[in-house]
Formats: C-alpha cells, structure tokens, sequence
C-alpha cells in the first residue's frame, strides 16, 4: 500500500522552535525553528520514505471554533516574535523541497490533516501524521497512523502509534481521544471540559464506559462517587461543547489526490540558494546540494588583480586617483581595510604600516574619497569611536538592497552579488560594483530620491545617536530597583501570610495547589504539571479573595525589575549612557526598530512609562527637548484618501475622535460621551492599521458584530476613506506592491493568493503601508533636516533618540528655547500635505518631564 507522510507544521516548528538553541543566519535572523524542522524532516528520511509527503500550516484567522465558544485558544499568548519570522522561511524551504504545503480559510491544521487521512482511505493510501501534539490521535484506523515528534536540545525522538500501540497504552479505542479531552478538557486549546474532573478521572471513566453519549445516558446507574457523578451532571453541557470543540474534521475543503503530493529527495539548486543564505551547511553537506551552474561562476572569469605589499605612497595614490572606493573590513574593526578602485584590490593594515594606516585611514574617512560599502551606518559608528569623518560614502548597498525589497529576510552581501553580478566576489569589489544594477533598479523604482535623500544621509544620523547615546540616572535607576525589591517582599509577606504559610510564589504548581487546593477558589483549568495560574485566569478571580490582586502586583513587580530596573542597569556603558541600536534594515513599511535595548517600547501606560522615563535625563547643564507629531498617520489618512469631513476636521482643528463618534453613533459633538470618543478612537487607529471586526471586538470589548457594525457606519461616513480603501487594493492587485508618497515600495503577493485569509492580510498591508510608511518617510527626513539645520546654525544640540512619531534631542539649557522651535519647524514643514502637520516640542531635564 503506498504511503502519504502530512506533517502538522505549526505543532513541529514549535517543537523545533523550543526543543533547539538559539541559532541565527549570516545576517542575523533567527533560524533555530527552521533548522529543528529540518533536523526532524532528516531524521523522516532516514526510515521508510513515503510515497506522497506534504505538510499542514494553521491560518492567522479564527475558525468555527471560535465563534462557537469565545474562549476557544483565547488564552495563548501571540507567536513570538523570533518564531513568527522564521515561517515565511520555512515555507520558503518547503517550496525548495517540493514539498506540497496545505491550509484552509476557517479551518485548523489539524482539520486539514483530518481531511488529508480521510482522503487516503477512500484513495487506498495509508497516511501517516507527524505531529507533536496528541490531538491526532483520535484519527488512528487501520490504515492511518501518528508519528508522535519530540525535540529536545536538538535531539529528535519519535513514537509510531498504530491502533495497536494506542490501544495498549490508553486502554480503549483512537476515536475517544475525544472523549476523554470533553471530559478532561484541554488547557493548551482552552476547552473547558467538565469542571472538577482531572485526567485521572477521566480516563478511568472513557476505560470503563466509552463514550461521552453513553456516559451521560446510563449516569444515574454508572457505578462511580457521588461527586464525580454530580460534577458530570452539572458539568453536561460544557462537555458536549468540548466534544464539538475537540473533534477533529475530516471535512475541511482539501483539495488534493494522494499522488499529486508525490516526493522524492532530488533536491535542486533552488534548496541550495535558500540554505545557503540560511547558513545551513550541514544539510548542505548531508544531501548532496549544489548551487545552479550559472551562480558558480568564479571571478577569474573577470580577473582582478588582488595587490599586496603596497607602501603608504602607492596606496595614497590609488585612493585618491579612485572615482569611488569599494570598502570592506576584514575583521570587525578599523584595525585593516578592504579596498576596491575598480583595477585592483587591494588591503591595509596597521600591523604592516603603523603611523601612515593612520594617515590613510582618516584620509579614506575624509568627505574627499567616495565610498560605497555594505552597512554604512555600522562603519560610520566604528568611524566616529575613532575620532574620523563620516563624510564621502555615495552608496550602501545593504540599504539599496532593504529599498528595493523590504519584505526580505535578509541581506546579505554574497546573495545580492549572485543576483546582481553572477558571481562571488571579494566584498570590497562587490560593494564598487553592485552600485550601477542597484542605482538603476533604484531609478527603475522611482526610489532614487528616498534613498540619496533620505535613507542614506539617514545613516549619519543614526550613526550619531547611536555614538551619543541616552545618559540614565544609575542610582535613580538603583533606587527604583530597590523600591521594586521592597515591594516585592512586602508582597510576598502579605501573599504568605494570606496563604497562611510559605511557598514559592514563582511556581505555578505550587501556587495553584494553594488557590484552587487549598483556599477553593473557583477552580481554572488543570493540566498534567497541575493548576493553570496565567494571568487571564487569575483576572477572572479579582475580587473573590484578596490573594489575588497581590499576586498580580507581584508579577508585575517583578517583570518590572527584571526587564527595565536589572535589564537597564546591565547595559548602561561606561560613559553613564545606554547606547541602543538603530536597525535600518528590519520592518516591511521602513519603521526604525531600537535593539539592544529597546527603548521603542518603554510602557505606554501613563504612570508606568512616566516612571521609567525619569530615570533617562540630560547631562548637567543640559535639558532634552522632545517633540511628537500629532496623530500623523490619521493626517495622512486624511490627506492620502481625499475625505472631506476628516480633513475639515483637521483643518478646524477639532478633536477627531469626538468628530467620529458624532458620525458613527450619529450625535452632536456636544453629546459624545467619554466612552464613545474612547470607542472611536479605536475605530479611528483600527482602521489605518486595517483592524479586522474580531480584532476591534476584542480591543473595545463588544461583540464582533457590534464591531462591524462601527466600522461599518465608519466607513459610510467617511466616504473617501472607504473609496480609498477600494482603490489602493485594486491599484495593488494590478501593480503587486504599495508605496509611500516618496516613493518607498512594498510588495503585497498575498493579494493574487487564493486562500481567503493570505488575500485578507494582503488586502490590510495594502491598505495600511501608504499610511505608515509615509509615516516613517516624513520624521526620517525631519531627523535628516533637523540635524543638518543643527549643524549650519552652530547649535551644540544633537539627536538622541526617535521613538515612532517623537524626537527627542540633549542640548544646553540656554538653546531649548531655540531647539524646540527648530524640531517643530523642521518636523512640520517636513512634507506639505492638505491637512496640518502638527508637531509639539516640549523641554525638561528627564524623558518624563519633557514627554
């Protein structure tokens, strides 16, 4: 009988994401889950080879599990970050394997590999599942088996279970596996089950009577405890829900005849490419890759002579005869340099010519020699640590690359010289030569004038804030530690006292053994490690016992000081300043994002972040000036769809979100109450980043049809706003990407997709990139004026910080005056648009008091 292998794709790559050590690309995305997936696909290969093989993904969409029980998965927290940005590589990776990948609209994996198994049968195939979790296993049958994947420290370990082997294990029949989750429920999906009965319970009962149906049938005569027969009695609709809820369907709309996902191991050239930008080569190595015939071409096909020895003279010489300089650091400093004139290459070091490298070195740095490098703002940081210029560089390649594809994962120096070049070039001579094929793909994109005059005088910029960096009050810092300490042990103190004895308050078995075992609060949810203690099930409790609302101060506490009070205090540099890095390179609408650390996303919440804003202050004799632009993306909003009633409103200077309540709930102004402005306001955001009704819902806590029903009547109200919205998704369908008023592009592929969820996100990119990258655009060439009009006007003020919309700089007492007059300028006359671009500057000697 021929065999079908279909992997559960998000319940492996989480295996693999969690079961693998951080491990990253040459460029720095994190590949850990890819590779674990990898590794376990490997070890598949490695026994008997399946004739068909494909893989199931879940959707970012609810499915009818959601909209019969609200509380269905409502507790698992987002996919984090590292994770999320390893899936389009991983299906990357997949389509270089030729492995068939499969999803439905409004329906999970496990559905689809339901719907896969069932298809297998009436074909006369057998079907394998590979999956880490055990909901599959309720699809057992004679002819259809789960391979049960654990990874663990890169290890991976498997389990066949046939009908036999489950039988044995579990003492009845796959198909209740049902059963037992409606009884039990499932704290990882949330299911609810029945109250009170735990894991032990319900398999003694589903062993000894079967089904759910035929428990609730004979319950009166079922010979059990009374308690457990009166929790199942009250428990009886919660379990026939969990039933429904737990059952896997095999009629998801899958379309796909066994043999079409036919497989084999003839890996092309394709798998190459994407392993070799991942770094994988050990998989390589283990199947046998090599790369297309026209990628290996060596660069002796276009020899350049590679000189050595040069005396200080000759290389003086040939810098300053070069039109621009290909430049490339051999190691990670400014110790030696890689140098490209267009006729040779050639390399410098101190090692070999002491005084005069330094002569060259500042001499490469000047505004006189033009350069072209990859990752120019990084050069300029490591220029400015050693007291050289940051003048002259005419191209960055990395940058060029990021401009023409945001949507990248990646970009690395060797990939872009295969693409544009055809070969592998040394990197000094790749950074000289990929500068005319990018400029003129630049040009070919209409980006020229967003890279030269905004994108790479950015890097200066950048390079600066970086090198200046936020100076932070160490003991005020220390001191907000130690209050946090104190609290924390007060805390603890009441918490024990209110526990009536000691226990460890960090662990979860320990606490939910006293909640729930030994204080009999209402009961959540319990798992195999014991009671579920997270933070949705502890809300759920305030105000039945005062344990609780401790307990959430606790942990806020202490989240507090491990994140911001130890996690500040340990990158604060010598200099008493805290140097964040500004990445360039990293979001799909040109956002800057802040790492190491992040100051973007200080607490938002307005006595939390005030706190941590004081401890960032000015140096003596200095104050910080911070200025935000006023509700820009809204203003954009405005002005890019054309909508009349926003922009008088705008142009009136009139609260906005009172201005849509009014039209939404159809009021006066004069009667929009607090919560309907609050209601509004959410509308208002919702709708530039492309809400869906269920993600307002949840936001504004109302139902998804009241949800709808407010966007609905938005959109009837704001008639250029809806026409807008129509517009750039039929303009982006026809085009296949969006771009900012400057200029900057974005491909939307989704849109062309045929499953409905991939065209929805399309569909929300398309309609919120214009808006947010023109966002980005605008203070990016207001940090571009501002320091530039700094610079012309003497001042000793200098930029320290861009958090989203807001600008903050450190200068002298006697010029804020002066400076926060040049920010509001500089940010509003940055672009002319037919709405106000307002901008506010305030001054004080913390981040808190000029926020």
């Amino acid at each position: 009988m021929k065999k079908l292998m279909i992997l559960d794709g998000n319940s492996v790559v989480n295996r693999a994401f969690y079961g693998v050590r951080p491990l990253n690309a040459p460029d720095g995305t994190p590949t850990n889950a890819v590779y674990g997936f990898l590794a376990i696909l490997q070890k598949l290969f490695e026994g008997e080879a399946p004739d068909s093989l494909c893989v199931a993904f879940d959707l970012p969409a609810p499915t009818f599990r959601h909209e019969m029980y609200e509380g269905y998965k409502a507790q698992r927290k987002p996919m984090p970050e590292e994770l999320a940005v390893q899936m389009p590589l991983l299906k990357e990776t997949l389509d270089a394997m030729h492995i068939r990948r499969l999803e439905a609209a409004g329906w999970e994996a496990d559905d689809v590999l339901g719907a896969v198994s069932a298809i297998c049968e009436k074909s006369g195939w057998a079907c394998e599942i590979v999956t880490g979790d055990k909901d599959s296993f309720q699809l057992i049958t004679e002819t259809t088996s789960v391979l049960h994947v654990k990874s663990r420290m890169g290890q991976t370990e498997t389990i066949l279970y046939d009908r036999a082997r489950f039988e044995e294990e579990y003492g009845f029949a796959p198909p209740l596996m049902v059963d037992l989750k409606a009884l039990m429920g499932d704290a990882s999906d949330n299911i609810p089950g029945v109250p009170g009965i735990g894991e032990k319970t319900a398999l003694d009962l589903v062993r000894r009577y079967g089904r759910v149906a035929d428990i609730y049938a004979g319950l009166d005569s079922l010979d059990i405890k009374d308690s457990v027969r009166k929790k199942l009695a009250a428990g009886r609709e919660s379990a026939e829900m969990s039933y429904t809820l737990a059952t896997i369907s095999r009629e998801a709309p899958v379309e796909l005849k066994p043999e079409d996902a036919a497989w084999s191991r003839d890996f092309g050239p394709e798998l190459y490419a994407v392993l070799d930008r991942l770094g994988f080569r050990r998989f390589i190595e283990k199947w046998g890759l090599a790369p297309a015939p026209e990628a290996v071409q060596e660069a002796e096909s276009r020899a350049m002579p590679e000189l050595s020895a040069l005396t200080a003279q000759e290389a003086e010489a040939r810098i300053r005869a070069a039109e621009t300089l290909g430049l490339a650091l051999p190691g990670d400093d400014l110790d030696s340099l890689s140098l490209c004139d267009g006729e040779a290459i050639f390399t410098l070091n101190w090692g070999e010519l002491g005084e005069d490298y330094n002569r060259l070195l500042r001499l490469v740095f000047s505004p006189e020699v033009k350069k072209s490098a990859h990752g120019v703002k990084d050069l300029m940081g490591l220029a400015l640590a050693e007291g050289l210029g940051t003048e002259g560089f005419v191209f960055d390649t990395e940058l060029a690359a990021y401009v023409l594809d945001p949507t990248e994962s990646g970009y690395d120096l060797g990939k872009l010289t295969k693409r544009y070049l055809g070969a592998e070039l040394p990197e000094a001579r790749a950074a000289l030569e990929l500068m005319a094929p990018m400029r003129a793909k630049l040009a070919e994109n209409g980006a020229e004038k967003l890279y030269f005059d905004i994108e790479l005088p950015l890097c200066q910029v950048l390079a600066e804030m970086e090198r200046a960096g936020f100076l932070v009050d160490r003991k005020a810092l220390a001191d907000f530690g130690e209050s946090l300490t104190a609290g924390i042990d007060a805390l603890q103190r009441g918490i024990w006292e209110l526990a009536g004895h000691e226990f460890n308050i960090n662990s979860p078995k320990q606490l939910g053994e006293v909640l729930f075992d030994e204080l009999m609060l209402p009961a959540g949810k319990k798992t195999k490690t014991g009671w579920s203690t997270n933070a949705d099930i502890l809300e759920k409790l305030i105000g039945k016992h005062p344990i609780i609302g401790d307990i959430l101060e606790y942990r806020m506490l202490t989240k507090l000081k491990s994140t911001y009070a130890d996690g500040l205090l340990k990158v604060i540099s010598a200099d008493g300043r805290i140097h964040t890095n500004f990445r360039m390179t990293v979001t799909a609408t040109g956002r800057l994002s802040s790492t190491e650390p992040n100051l973007q996303n200080i607490p938002v919440r307005r006595e939390l972040g005030a706190q941590i804003r004081r401890m960032f202050v000015a140096a003596p004799g200095c104050v910080l000036v911070d200025a935000d632009y006023s509700q820009i993306e809204l203003r954009l909003l405005a002005h890019i769809s054309g909508d009349e009633t926003m922009q008088n409103a705008f142009k009136s200077g009139e609260d906005i979100h009172a201005v849509t309540a009014s039209q939404v709930f159809g009021l006066p102004l004069a009667e929009v109450t607090p919560a309907q402005r609050s209601s509004a306001k959410a509308v208002n955001f919702g709708i530039v980043y492309g809400i869906s009704a269920f993600s307002l819902a949840q936001d504004i806590k109302v139902s998804p049809a009241e949800a709808r029903a407010y966007i609905d009547a938005y959109m009837q109200k704001y008639h250029g706003v809806r026409e807008y919205m129509d517009r750039v998704i039929a303009e982006a369908k026809e085009r296949g990407y969006v771009e900012t008023l400057f200029g900057r592009r974005r491909p939307v592929p989704e849109l062309k997709a045929s499953n409905f969820n991939t065209r929805s996100f399309g569909e929300r990119v398309a309609r919120n990139m214009p808006i947010q990258g023109t966002a980005a655009d605008i203070i990016k060439l207001a940090m571009v004026n501002v320091r530039r009009r700094l610079r012309a006007e003497g001042l000793e003020a200098r930029l320290i910080l861009q958090v989203h919309d807001e600008l903050i700089a450190e200068c002298p007492e006697r010029e804020a005056e002066r400076v926060a007059a040049l920010l509001e300028e500089e940010m509003e006359r940055a672009v002319t648009l037919s709405v106000p671009l307002t901008a506010e500057a305030h001054s004080g000697h913390s981040w808190a008091e000029a926020h």
